[in-house]
């Protein structure tokens, strides 16, 4: 073990100085290898995984075999993707083509989560179509942790959507193509497309024809 900490020692060493000699652009290669790394460590665990996609450090992968990623899709660092099956139900979380995903965001999917090709997320974004329990009266005196995942419905999210930091999308929307939901929205029910929504729940503030 010690043999083999200080090879990683010696090349951690080696390649901090090659990267001081490149200047700015020794922590953007350092930064791009660690992402390489990270994805070819997970991506065989996808359902399936598209050519051009990127993972980043510090995610977490709940189930992944649930999970179809598009093309060119980046998923940045601290996010967490999760699926919760049950016996009667697989759950399906698809995300598309060119997608972006910003650091700290968590995706949980119990029934079905689709996105759409163009999406664009700020940081602290969650996306859920599920909750502990239905909040009967008789779950009240349950442990939360302890009530069965519940999802009132699934999530669909169009082509070039933009969600700002810290929105939330919860279960049983639509939000359709090219609609912007503002920071800290919490969307309770469908978005057109085109349209522009903020505040808690989310309202339209905004149509763009």
């Amino acid at each position: 073990m010690k043999i083999i900490l200080d090879i990683f020692f010696v090349v951690g060493l080696y390649l901090g100085r090659l990267f001081s000699l490149l200047s700015g652009k020794g922590d953007f290669l350092l930064y791009q290898f660690r992402r390489a790394l990270i994805t070819g460590y997970h991506k065989g665990r996808f359902k399936s995984f598209g050519q051009g996609s990127k993972l980043a450090s510090g995610l977490l992968l709940l189930n992944p075999q649930y999970m179809v990623v598009g093309k060119n899709v980046s998923i940045l660092g601290k996010c967490v993707l999760e699926c919760s099956p049950s016996e009667d139900n697989k759950p399906e979380m698809v995300l598309g083509n060119d997608i972006s995903i910003g650091e700290y965001s968590h995706i949980s999917c119990a029934q079905q989560i689709i996105i759409g090709d163009g999406l664009l997320t700020g940081r602290f974004v969650l996306i859920t179509d599920n909750a502990h329990g239905q909040n009967s009266a008789s779950e009240l005196t349950i442990n939360p942790l302890a009530r069965k995942i519940y999802s009132p419905g699934p999530i669909t999210i169009g082509r070039n959507v933009w969600i700002g930091d810290k929105a939330t999308v919860l279960p049983n929307v639509t939000i359709g193509d090219g609609a912007i939901i503002a920071a800290n929205a919490v969307v309770v029910k469908d978005v057109p497309p085109y349209s522009v929504v903020a505040g808690c729940p989310a309202k339209i503030v905004k149509i763009i024809k």
